[in-house]
């Protein structure tokens, strides 16, 4: 498996999560699994997954230091993204690469998105998709616009969605009171959660109007945000922070900066509601979406710009229009003042992270890459 930002590294990435929480539980079903990644990787190298953080940069010339890597592989998967590798398009054309070795290694390319900046990236994203043997979709949105734009490709593509970043740290009431009682929670009072890095589209500054709303009808509610904020995006952070101010809500907020996943954990269990309103719309790509549907929480977000087959309003999350702060504060509002309502709504959620199951997810793969080796 290649994926530079594999994890942990210092900076946090869904895609490095989810190529982790896939690897170790390929290797747990026993596969031998080995990780090309970037030397940014900060955890073992040598364990039931082997990791190989062999590049410093990638850049064209990491062509070369990886065209020997997976000498002994049966099969290469690819994570991407645009911005995945940087910059630099070349190491996209490293599936056409492999077929031009004396021992051809069958590579396949797991898509987490398509969208790209520039034509360059897209040309490259296409020729890479061209060389490989086969494909795997992370989301209906990527599937949906290979159906559109290329049904060649879409005709050799499996759908696999990704399942939640954060695996469920069981916790005593106890503890879960001590976090509420940090993030200054009292008894009865509404504790909203809101996770992944700091940057914009998150819908933050919908949710930080909606608080103030909410806290007109509740004034103990606060909200909790537990996720980095990286070096590019600090500007934005401030914004968001005298934005609070302004609204008079900044008291309200707990901002908790990087959280180990079990810590991650703990808040989502301590919380009443997950509130992710991302200003394109909800989508299943999202690894923090699937943390809060995984903790069996009602959440909160907003319409999908493409419709789901998995998301269902009312019945496993409760949707609301982007970028409208007012419907959002009643939705807030609706919630907190009906506990059976958002019983139902957290129920309806497990049972929808149940179908993303990390087992449920390696099965489907393994299946994939099965299939593609003997193609």
């Amino acid at each position: 498996m290649v994926c530079p930002s594999y994890q942990p590294q210092a900076i946090g990435c869904g895609v490095g999560d989810y190529t982790r929480l896939l690897a170790e539980q390929l290797a747990a079903g026993g596969d031998d699994v080995e990780v090309l990644c970037g030397s940014g990787y900060r955890g073992p190298i040598d364990g039931a997954v082997r990791v190989r953080p062999i590049v410093e940069s990638w850049s064209p010339w990491a062509l070369l230091r990886l065209a020997t890597a997976p000498a002994s592989a049966d099969l290469i998967d690819f994570q991407f993204t645009p911005v995945l590798y940087g910059r630099h398009s070349a190491l996209r054309l490293w599936p056409a690469l492999l077929k031009l070795r004396r021992r051809r290694v069958p590579a396949v390319v797991t898509l987490h998105s398509l969208s790209g900046r520039s034509l360059g990236s897209r040309l490259a994203a296409g020729l890479m998709l061209l060389a490989a043997r086969g494909a795997i979709g992370a989301n209906e949105e990527v599937t949906a616009m290979l159906a559109r734009r290329a049904p060649r490709l879409a005709r050799k593509t499996i759908e696999v969605p990704i399942g939640s970043n954060v695996v469920i740290a069981p916790a005593a009431p106890a503890e879960l009171q001590a976090v509420r009682a940090h993030l200054g929670a009292g008894p009865g009072d509404p504790l909203l959660a809101h996770f992944g890095l700091v940057y914009p589209g998150k819908g933050l500054e919908t949710l930080f109007r909606a608080l103030g709303t909410l806290r007109g009808r509740h004034p103990g509610a606060r909200l909790a945000i537990a996720g980095e904020t990286r070096a590019e995006s600090r500007d934005y952070r401030e914004t968001l922070e005298r934005l609070a101010a302004d609204l008079g809500v900044a008291g309200a907020i707990q901002w908790t900066g990087r959280l180990e996943p079990a810590e991650v954990s703990r808040l989502l269990q301590a919380a009443d509601l997950y509130v992710v309103p991302y200003d394109g719309g909800v989508s299943i790509r999202r690894g923090t979406l699937m943390a809060g549907l995984a903790h069996g929480l009602p959440v909160i977000s907003t319409t999908p710009a493409v419709p789901s087959a998995h998301l269902r309003d009312g019945e496993n999350v409760s949707l609301v229009p982007p970028g409208d702060p007012g419907a959002l504060a009643a939705r807030l509002i609706e919630l907190v003042e009906a506990p059976d309502r958002c019983a139902a709504l957290g129920e309806g959620a497990r049972e929808l992270a149940a179908a993303f199951s990390w087992p449920r997810i390696a099965a489907t793969t393994r299946s994939a890459f099965a299939q593609v080796a003997r193609s």
